[in-house]
């Protein structure tokens, strides 16, 4: 019977760590600081960490060049009056995780 609990206790103990390392890590970068109406926006996600699926998507005043499902992305930027910035919501996960971020772009 000790030896039921001793190897419940070392397989919940496994199961319990490997999927910590399992799980996604977002992160995404512009390649400028800055941008003008027209301009293109180039967002590099691929310092993502344990990535399976990408999943961009465009808020009001971008149009996504791509189609939104690799680790780099482009978008034009668009008029809309009275807006200062313009946000990218990216979504990334695996089999175990989902990580969602929001990036904003200056627009100047």
């Amino acid at each position: 019977m000790k030896y039921v609990f001793f190897i419940s206790a070392v397989l919940l103990f496994l199961i319990s760590t490997s999927s910590c390392g399992k799980k996604v890590e977002a992160c995404a970068n512009f390649n400028k600081t800055e941008y003008a109406v027209s301009d293109t926006i180039i967002v590099d996600a691929s310092c993502s960490e344990k990535v399976g699926t990408y999943l961009w998507e465009p808020q009001a005043g971008l149009q996504m060049l791509g189609n939104g499902n690799g680790p780099t992305e482009r978008f034009i930027v668009l008029p809309l009056p009275g807006f200062l910035s313009r946000t990218i919501k990216l979504t990334v996960s695996n089999s175990s995780s989902v990580r969602q971020i929001t990036k904003s772009a200056l627009i100047l």
